[in-house]
């Protein structure tokens, strides 16, 4: 994968905080559901959503890194 191409986004400063803002957001939402749930196998998907989600908040780090 060429991480190059996503520093425009992770180097624009209003670009990087709307996407944190969005991913905060993505990560509420999974809590609500895995509080609301009584389905294990839902419960399983909400938690490996939120590992994602949070996640793409370190996108930062490795795209500069590379």
């Amino acid at each position: 994968m060429n991480l190059q191409s996503l520093k425009p986004l992770c180097n624009t400063k209003d670009t990087w905080e709307g996407f944190i803002e969005y991913m905060d957001y993505l990560i509420e939402q999974q809590h609500r559901k895995l509080e609301q749930t009584t389905d294990t196998q839902e419960m399983f998907q909400s938690q490996g959503a939120i590992k994602t989600l949070r996640s793409l908040k370190y996108l930062r780090e490795r795209v500069n890194n590379e």
